[in-house]
């Protein structure tokens, strides 16, 4: 991996700490994650060639550093993705290591006077987003709903606008709709503790030619460290499944990569 991937990746990791450290006076809860990730079925990777329509995938091992936060005034989301790829032909001019990150600052609506009680509607937020890769940017802003609902400990749905500014394939994109939901549910079997959680985003077109998108990426989580006596939520194996539905606009490429990790949470 490049040291120029790595400066792009803690570049983004850094916008978030500042934003975490803005918050001190108002501290909540706050979990950070380091996932370390081997599968693979990824497209559009090191070896991806336009003459084959996209149809090539690739093995990949990843590093990912993830941390949530939340205070009396909002919540900080980020994750950035560290990953090398592993093929018998890499492609000419193509990278075979990179970096991907998102970033999600949320406003609580209570700060604005939102409050929406004990409902099934538990919150009306208002978020702002930046998902940044080494030749893709794209800005998102709009409001998100928060759900209580019965073994849910996260369930919400965010509707965001979606707007381009860098794209790896220098098209003319219009402006479209995110639409985002989010969910993490804890579970027992026996004695053995998991969770599933993940996410799924639905992307409109963006103009002739490039078509909408779906990306789903769920995970199941076992708790191998309450598993082994220790304390519990702080070691994690887990599966995680990729599908990514015309991916990055192109008809017909659909990525379904799948891959082992294990999850270390400080």
């Amino acid at each position: 991996m490049s040291l120029k991937h790595i400066k792009r990746g803690l570049s983004l990791a850094t916008i978030a700490l500042g934003l975490m450290g803005s918050g001190a006076a108002h501290a909540g809860f706050s979990t950070t994650e380091v996932q370390l990730h081997y599968g693979g079925g990824y497209k559009m990777g090191s070896n991806a060639t336009f003459a084959s329509g996209f149809g090539e995938t690739t093995d990949r091992a990843t590093i990912t550093l993830e941390h949530f936060s939340t205070n009396d005034i909002g919540d900080l989301f980020f994750f950035v993705d560290f990953f090398v790829d592993s093929n018998d032909a890499p492609a000419a001019g193509r990278a075979e290591s990179d970096q991907y990150g998102e970033i999600y600052y949320t406003l609580h609506g209570k700060q604005l006077g939102l409050n929406m009680g004990d409902g099934f509607v538990s919150a009306l937020d208002f978020q702002v987003g930046l998902n940044q890769g080494t030749d893709f940017s794209v800005g998102l802003i709009g409001p998100r709903l928060s759900f209580n609902v019965p073994g849910f400990q996260v369930l919400s749905l965010a509707l965001t606008t979606y707007t381009n500014f860098v794209d790896p394939f220098d098209r003319n994109l219009d402006t479209t709709y995110q639409a985002t939901v989010v969910w993490a549910a804890p579970f027992d079997i026996g004695n053995q503790k998991f969770k599933t959680q993940g996410f799924v985003d639905f992307i409109g077109d963006q103009g002739s030619g490039v078509d909408s998108q779906i990306v789903f990426s769920p995970q199941i989580r076992w708790d191998l460290g309450y598993a082994m006596g220790k304390p519990a939520g702080k070691v994690h194996l887990g599966v995680e499944y990729m599908h990514f539905k015309n991916k990055f606009g192109i008809t017909g490429v659909d990525e379904n990569a799948a891959s082992v990790f294990l999850g270390f949470r400080f």
